[in-house]
C-alpha cells in the first residue's frame, strides 16, 4: 500500500537541486533587474518548477522557477548540465509578458517581450540578405548574451535613457548582443533590437568565410567572448525561432 506513495516521492524529489554559492536570490522573474523574493543558504535542495531564458550570468542564460514561485540563475544551480533539466515556462510564468507581441503569436520558446525583439532583429537579417545561416547566428547569440532582451547598464547611464527590459552588469556591455559601448559607441542603436542587430551582422559579414562557417564558431568571432562554446548550444533553438519567422 506505502510504495505507490514513496515511488512519487521519489519522482518528485528528482527536480530538486543544491545550491552552489554561500547564498542566491531567488527573483520576482528572470534576471538581476526583478526584486528579491527570498533568499536560499549554499547546499538547500532547490525544486525546479520550470525554465526559461534571461541575462547570462557566467555563460549560461538559464534562469530557474523554483516552487517558492521565484526564479534563480540556473549557474548557480548543481544541476550537472546547462541544458534543461525541467519544462520550459509558459509564456505568463516568466515574468516578462508586459511587452506585447505583433499579433502573429509568441515564436518558439519564447514569451512576449522576446518575441518582440527577435521579430525586430530578424527583420534585419531579412533586410540585411544574410539568409538563415546569418538568422541562426544573430538569434543564438542574442539568446546567450541577453535571453533576447534588450539590456541597459548603469556603468553606461546614457543607456538607461532607452527603453530596455532589464539591466546587465558586465563591464559596459548593453544591449540584445551586449555590445560593449567602447567599441560601439552609438549608444542608441546599440538599445534598438534592429539597429544592434545590423552592427552585429556589419562585423559578421566582414569575416571571411561566414556563409559556411559553423554558426557557434561565427557566433564567437564577431563577439569574441570568454565563454566561446556557449553559442553552439543555442544554434538548434535559434533554428526554430528562425524558421517560425520565416527564415
Amino acid at each position: 500500500m506505502h510504495l505507490p506513495v514513496l515511488a512519487l516521492s521519489l519522482a518528485a524529489a528528482a527536480s530538486a537541486y543544491p545550491v552552489k554559492p554561500t547564498s542566491l536570490n531567488c527573483r520576482s522573474g528572470p534576471g538581476t533587474s526583478y526584486d528579491v523574493v527570498k533568499t536560499y543558504s549554499q547546499g538547500t535542495d532547490v525544486e525546479i518548477t520550470c525554465q526559461t531564458t534571461g541575462p547570462s550570468v557566467g555563460g549560461d542564460t538559464l534562469w530557474d522557477k523554483t516552487s517558492d514561485g521565484c526564479y534563480v540563475a540556473d549557474y548557480y544551480i548543481k544541476t550537472g548540465t546547462t541544458d534543461y533539466v525541467a519544462p520550459k515556462c509558459d509564456d505568463g510564468d516568466d515574468g516578462d509578458d508586459d511587452g506585447g507581441d505583433d499579433g502573429s503569436g509568441n515564436l518558439p520558446g519564447l514569451n512576449a517581450v522576446q518575441t518582440k525583439n527577435a521579430r525586430a532583429v530578424i527583420g534585419q537579417a531579412k533586410k540585411d540578405d544574410v539568409g538563415r545561416h546569418g538568422c541562426q547566428a544573430v538569434i543564438a547569440t542574442a539568446l546567450v548574451e541577453s535571453g533576447i532582451r534588450v539590456l541597459a547598464n548603469k556603468a553606461v547611464p546614457k543607456s538607461l535613457n532607452y527603453p530596455h527590459d532589464g539591466l546587465g552588469r558586465d563591464h559596459d556591455s548593453i544591449g540584445i548582443f551586449q555590445q560593449r559601448a567602447m567599441y560601439y559607441p552609438d549608444i542608441a542603436a546599440d538599445m534598438d533590437p534592429a539597429k544592434s542587430a545590423g552592427q552585429f551582422i556589419t562585423k559578421m559579414k566582414a569575416i571571411k568565410g561566414w556563409k559556411t562557417m559553423d554558426v557557434g564558431t561565427l557566433c564567437q568571432k564577431v563577439q569574441v567572448s570568454a565563454v566561446p562554446g556557449a553559442y553552439g548550444k543555442r544554434v538548434a533553438e535559434a533554428t526554430k525561432i528562425c524558421e517560425a519567422a520565416g527564415m
